[in-house]
């Protein structure tokens, strides 16, 4: 009697002649099985028998050659069918976008099984409900099915599965009209993989699918996990728990689901599929399909598209769709270096390399180009249509891509940032096409030019001006710039610290209209500087900042790039009470330069910021909210400083509470969060106090902290400033004592601590900080936001007290405002018995 693998295999070698040339078993089973795990439900047991389905880039039901072998292979096996899909926080560049256009597709993908009759069921990772589904299913299920998608992540999750898992899986490429499988090997011209695959092209072009001859059995058994129920699911809820980068919003004009992209497939075809020959590379003219999205995900067939667009004769959309598209998928199917320059032409590496040392222009970070803040108008726009819209018309993406080889260093990092900055904005990034289009702008699919130019060597240049000569910018900037929203709203921060400022800026390049109003003259909050005169100043706030969080690191990276922060080398210490001295100078701390101030400075460079205004009041004026400050020149009076929909704050919970214009879902909580006051002092010697530190954590007496201020960079050395900071239960005791009075006796501790005879002051001055940082947070939380009141909060006072934890909790709150105009929008475009928005089918 044969054993699973070996009917696994045959089974494979039996199917229907449309299915065996896309399927392949990828692991014959034989390795460890995974541990055990609980089911769902009460009581015990394993999963029953069954074959599995995992599906993750053909989230359609029609025309899947994935579902079929897995149908094929339950009806062999007598067994029931589950399909299972699940979205991960863990990949690089998970965002809202991707999670929005995932989970809508996937509410889609339920209704569809459902009417079927196939069990289909769903996990999201999340905070609290973060569970290995996939690993249990697939330690359980008796053959496992899934997509053949040759990228991330998922290729490297198929690969662990193999190596931890004894179930038989089994890889269909469900993505080509011509699978890779039958092509052979990687092609890197058009010409050459046109020539050999024409024969294949044609006998496929124009046959339809053929249907399943009879579904599986209803898989009615318990799972080791609970399912997400989707179609009632609050998205905006659910991706608020999930840790990705809140700052990349949803594209509203951009619907995931197989019913979205057919209906935007409907619509080219009526309307755009003639004019595409001619006007296709124009990204004014409305004429190209806008399907990649819907392609890379699955959530359309490739093989429905072929076949109509041949029955109309759309010969060049055809050659698009299959030649260019399916040779780039074949291409990372039988090559695994195709994110390294080692996978380009030996030509392209030698000249790029011989042009490596020529002069650069400018030399621009990773945060100038996400947020299209260079001094190219083209290029900024087709940024623009990234960061706003998750996509980028494909004629101006290759003089968008080329631009990249000149305003970074050498062609490795040109590579880097055009992978970052596609993948993380565009819809259809991590997708073999994606990776076509980029290599091409680095002489991959192409062959040299002459003669040779700066930079590019013999690498095909194309300079945005040349491309202006076809193209009117402001008619591509009013196709790039169109309103998002269907109204947009005005939105108002109350507060200027890191938090408000990274919120208002994510809002910002998101397409929304934000006024910032904040009391004081600089921003910040505490990552505050107080400068007295040239040679004297103090970081009297936050001291220093580490990071840990891959969505804070890529702003923290490129900020070390522009210079506005850099590592402090200076030598920590922890002072115990018998003034022994243990050294703590490992880890990597950042400051900002010259002061903490300029991070916040840099946060609101360009962003509508009215400093010194103090709000006063928040007032429902209808359906919208009136701000209102004190009068100019301080009478008691109140000016009304504007009407917004939605009014955000980024202050603590005791300023906040007051201003609040009703009762909201979040006012209780963040009325039960504490905060301590601290006491700062600053103080400057003339000569340098010869103690041999440069900071000291301090764990007894009045003083927690105290640093040489003077000793981080690129700040003056004339004179030797140190700040103290006072432990909270010290401040709460002397919170009205007056400023003299703290520094004289904050300083006669000080001279207590240590050993080394104290220099006489030159300059003392105390500050107070009321709100100094968080004794009870107000929930585990990033953030709150009411989605009925449009009324929201962030702050460093929430999950992670630091500066970290500020910018984190921005980008958090941006994220649920960014979710609730979508979810707004959606509800308000149409209704469950209506069609898909006609708002998400054309650009004008």
């Amino acid at each position: 009697m044969l054993d699973q693998p070996s009917r696994v295999k045959n089974l494979l070698e039996d199917l229907p002649p449309h299915l065996s040339e896309r399927a392949r078993l990828f692991s014959s089973g034989r390795g460890d099985r995974s541990p055990s795990a609980p089911v769902s439900d009460t009581g015990s047991g394993e999963l029953a028998e069954c074959v599995v389905y995992w599906t993750h880039h053909a989230l359609r039901v029609d025309e899947n050659p994935s579902l079929d072998v897995a149908c094929w292979i339950a009806n062999k096996l007598h067994l029931p069918l589950l399909v299972y899909q699940g979205v991960s926080e863990n990949y690089r560049f998970a965002s809202d976008r991707h999670h929005w256009f995932s989970l809508q597709g996937a509410q889609d993908l339920s209704r569809s099984y459902r009417a079927i009759g196939i069990r289909y069921a769903f996990h999201l990772d999340r905070r609290d409900y973060r569970v290995p589904a996939l690993k249990w299913l697939a330690g359980r299920a008796t053959v496992l099915v899934t997509d053949d998608f040759p990228g991330e992540p998922t290729q490297a999750w198929t690969e662990r599965l193999r190596a931890t898992s004894s179930v038989p899986i089994v890889l269909v490429d469900s993505s080509c009209v011509v699978s890779p499988i039958l092509v052979g090997k990687a092609f890197d011209r058009a010409y050459a993989y046109r020539q050999a695959t024409s024969a294949l092209y044609r006998e496929r072009v124009s046959s339809d699918w053929p249907a399943v001859a009879e579904l599986p059995t209803f898989y009615d058994g318990r799972l080791p996990f609970e399912p997400l129920e989707l179609e009632s699911a609050d998205i905006p809820g659910l991706l608020a728990q999930c840790d990705i980068d809140h700052s990349i919003g949803p594209v509203t004009d951009t619907l995931g689901g197989s019913t979205a992209g057919y209906e935007r497939w409907e619509n080219f075809k009526r309307k755009q599929i003639s004019r595409y020959e001619k006007h296709r590379n124009d990204p004014t003219s409305n004429a190209s399909s806008r399907m990649s999205a819907y392609l890379h995900y699955g959530m359309v067939s490739p093989m429905r598209l072929a076949r109509e667009a041949n029955a109309l004769r759309a010969e060049k959309f055809l050659d698009e769709l299959l030649i260019w598209r399916e040779m780039a998928y074949g291409y990372c199917h039988y090559r695994d270096d195709f994110e390294t320059l080692d996978t380009l032409p030996a030509w392209a590496v030698a000249t790029l390399n011989a042009h490596q040392s020529d002069p650069r222009e400018h030399l621009l970070s990773w945060e100038s180009l996400a947020r299209a803040q260079t001094e190219d108008g083209l290029w900024n726009a087709c940024q623009r249509s990234l960061l706003k819209h998750g996509e980028l018309h494909n004629n101006v993406r290759m003089t968008w891509g080329k631009a990249l080889l000149g305003w970074t260093g050498n062609a490795d990092q040109a590579l880097r940032m055009l992978i970052d900055l596609n993948h993380r904005y565009a819809l259809d990034g991590r997708n073999p096409a994606s990776y076509g289009g980029i290599l091409w702008c680095l002489g991959q699919f192409d062959r040299p030019f002459s003669p040779p130019q700066k930079i590019f060597g013999s690498v095909r240049s194309r300079r945005t001006d040349e491309h202006l000569q076809r193209l009117k910018l402001e008619d591509y900037r009013r196709v790039v710039d169109r309103p998002i929203h269907k109204t947009d709203p005005l939105i108002a921060m109350i507060g200027a610290g890191l938090g408000g400022l990274m919120c208002a800026r994510s809002l910002i390049d998101n397409g929304c209209h934000v006024t910032i109003f904040d009391k004081g003259r600089s921003f910040g909050g505490r990552a505050s500087t107080r400068r007295i005169e040239k040679s004297l100043q103090f970081d009297h706030g936050a001291q220093y900042f580490t990071c840990r969080d891959t969505r804070v690191a890529k702003f923290i990276d490129s900020w070390l790039s522009d210079g506005i922060v850099q590592p402090w080398h200076g030598r920590l210490v922890e002072i115990q009470s018998d003034k022994s001295v243990v050294d703590k100078s490992n880890g990597y701390r950042l400051v900002g330069v010259p002061g903490m101030s300029t991070i916040g400075k840099h946060l609101a460079k360009d962003l509508p910021v009215v400093s010194q205004t103090k709000v006063t009041r928040v007032e429902s004026i209808g359906k919208r909210y009136g701000i209102y400050a004190e009068q100019e020149g301080g009478c008691g009076e109140e000016r009304l400083l504007g009407e917004f929909d939605a009014v955000l704050w980024n202050c603590p919970p005791a300023q906040c509470i007051p201003l609040l214009p009703q009762p909201c879902g979040w006012h209780e909580r963040a009325a039960n969060a504490r905060m301590s006051p601290c006491w700062g002092v600053m103080v400057a010697f003339s000569e340098r106090w010869q103690v041999p530190f440069d900071g000291a954590f301090i764990n007894h007496g009045p003083i927690r902290w105290i640093a040489r201020d003077s000793s981080k960079p690129n700040r003056p050395k004339e004179l030797d400033c140190w700040i103290l900071h006072s432990n909270h239960a010290w401040a709460e005791s002397y919170l009205q004592q007056s400023k003299d009075d703290v520094s004289n006796l904050l300083l006669e501790e000080l001279a207590k601590l240590v050993s080394v005879a104290m220099p006489e002051p030159l300059y003392r001055q105390s500050h107070r900080w009321l709100y100094a940082s968080v004794d009870q947070a107000c929930s585990q939380e990033d953030c709150e936001w009411d989605s009925t009141t449009k009324l929201g909060v962030c702050g460093d006072w929430f999950r992670t007290s630091n500066i970290e934890g500020a910018l984190l909790s921005g980008m958090a709150l941006a994220g649920r405002v960014l979710g609730t105009l979508h979810a707004d929008q959606l509800a308000t475009d149409f209704s469950p018995q209506e069609s898909i928005s006609a708002r998400q089918l054309e650009l004008f």
